[in-house]
């Protein structure tokens, strides 16, 4: 099998339907979906026999997103936030081409969407082992990389909440593998007050992020989130 798409979800089935479809719309490629629930609100019913549910009985994000790593069964993962939605019904056959070719892990543009209608800003950043100690410009919901990678790196660091995905990255390049961008925009990534990061989370943010500086031996790192970034 190409891929397993994880979904973690919490409490959005208003978005999560559209996330779902997009992947569905996917093109030339086999896959499964699992849609990882970390709320308590009851999941909309899936007839398509490609995707599985999974409950992660509201033991936060990062740990969702493991619990679908250890379940995954395809050659390669990615991921879609319940939020997002891939715009291009042949992302995967184009990632599956750079994976099959040298890259153990690929990434994507983007185009962040806000709720109201209000604005649309692009996010396109090439990234590597040594960008990545200073920014994350990295759109989870366009990663794909190979299974193989988590057998010699292990899972996602629980003790980051909020930039275990950056941790991620930062392993990956740092392991050697070989990290290729797809020069075009593939995803809406949705921009709304459920998002946003506020004030209340800002000293954890930081706190965090000052773990994330520590754990890889970086230079003090400024605080962002991926719309600061893009409207640099």
């Amino acid at each position: 099998m190409n891929f397993t798409i994880i979904i973690p979800t919490r409490n959005r089935p208003q978005y999560l339907a559209q996330a779902v479809s997009s992947v569905l719309a996917q093109k030339n490629v086999s896959l499964e979906i699992l849609v990882v629930d970390d709320g308590n609100i009851a999941l909309p019913a899936f007839s398509d026999v490609r995707i599985k549910t999974l409950s992660n009985r509201e033991r936060g994000p990062v740990r969702a997103r493991n619990l679908g790593v250890t379940h995954a069964t395809g050659d390669h993962i990615g991921f879609l936030d319940d939020d997002d939605w891939w715009t291009q019904d042949l992302f995967l056959q184009h990632s599956l081409a750079l994976l099959r070719q040298d890259a153990q892990f690929t990434f994507a543009d983007g185009m962040l969407v806000f709720d109201d209608g209000s604005e649309n800003i692009p996010f396109a950043f090439d990234a590597d082992a040594v960008s990545l100690e200073t920014n994350n410009s990295i759109l989870i919901s366009t990663v794909c990389y190979a299974r193989a990678l988590h057998q010699s790196l292990g899972l996602f660091d629980e003790r980051l909440p909020y930039y275990w995905d950056w941790d991620w990255y930062l392993r990956v390049a740092r392991s050697g593998a070989t990290l290729k961008r797809l020069n075009q925009p593939v995803v809406s990534i949705r921009v709304h007050a459920g998002n946003m990061s506020s004030q209340a989370q800002e000293m954890a943010r930081r706190d965090n992020l000052s773990a994330l500086a520590h754990k890889h031996d970086l230079a003090p790192l400024v605080l962002k989130n991926h719309l600061s970034l893009a409207s640099e």
